[in-house]
């Protein structure tokens, strides 16, 4: 354990203090009774320079992918020093409201201006869901926010997402899997051309492109001014690769039977 981290480094001592944690009243209520999201959050929060209780107030574990709230983003921005400045406005228009935000890091020569609009979350569904018939210009300027500090800072947050952008985001990642999937199920399947498989079947076994050439080579009885070169099976008949395919199937069968 380091002097400055109250966070153990050994793993199962690591997990009950995150069991201790998820067993507190005074944890934000969406890791009580998670010991694993906890920990998860404690390691997010550790790789951009937050200590373990910061991490537990700042991260969110959304959909199973931890998020950091927009302000915990900024001042992790702000304490980083790369940050010159940073300008956020709106712009009203009639009925539509634009937020923005312009940053620029001491290291870059050009700011970085990030905008979303009212037309904007229209189009992505957004305007329906209650924290934004709320606080409409708050969300507009999370979102904003979350673009130019992703986009001018990645280094500094590591990746890691703005969670009033997953909150929405994730709902629409979801909501299309399961329309693909939908729409998987629904097609017919196409089966693989009969070269793929023996393909697949002769790395799987041989891996090594002369040992695959070897096997073709002696399996078929082809003479040896016949180059194999590129995509060589693609040129091979049907009748061939089904020899092939015979070949490396009894092997296999052969070889489950030496093991039994």
């Amino acid at each position: 354990m380091s002097s400055n981290n109250l966070v153990p480094q050994e793993f199962g001592e690591r997990m009950k203090y995150c069991e201790v944690l998820a067993s507190s009243s005074l944890v934000p209520s969406g890791f009580r009774g998670k010991p694993e999201d906890v920990f998860v959050a404690i390691e997010f929060g550790q790789m951009v320079g937050l200590n373990p209780m910061q991490a537990l107030t700042n991260i969110a574990v959304i959909n199973g992918r931890p998020s950091i709230w927009g302000d915990a983003a900024l001042a992790l921005v702000k304490a980083s020093g790369k940050l010159e400045y940073i300008n956020e406005y709106l712009e009203e228009d009639g009925d539509n409201i634009v937020a923005v935000c312009e940053t620029k890091r001491k290291d870059e020569s050009v700011a970085v201006v990030r905008e979303f609009s009212i037309k904007d979350a229209e189009k992505a569904g957004l305007l329906n869901k209650s924290t934004w018939k709320q606080y409409p210009k708050r969300m507009l300027q999370m979102r904003a926010r979350a673009w130019a500090l992703r986009d001018a800072y990645p280094d500094v947050l590591s990746g890691i997402q703005i969670a009033e952008e997953m909150q929405d985001v994730e709902v629409v990642e979801e909501t299309q899997r399961s329309e693909i999937k939908a729409e998987t199920k629904s097609l017919p399947k196409k089966e693989e051309p009969l070269y793929k498989i023996v393909g697949n079947l002769l790395m799987e076994k041989y891996k090594e492109p002369l040992r695959i050439k070897k096997f073709v080579r002696e399996t078929l009885n082809l003479p040896e001014e016949v180059e194999l070169k590129g995509k060589y099976l693609q040129n091979l008949t049907e009748d061939e690769l089904k020899v092939l395919q015979t070949a490396l199937q009894s092997e296999e069968l052969q070889l489950q039977a030496e093991k039994a």
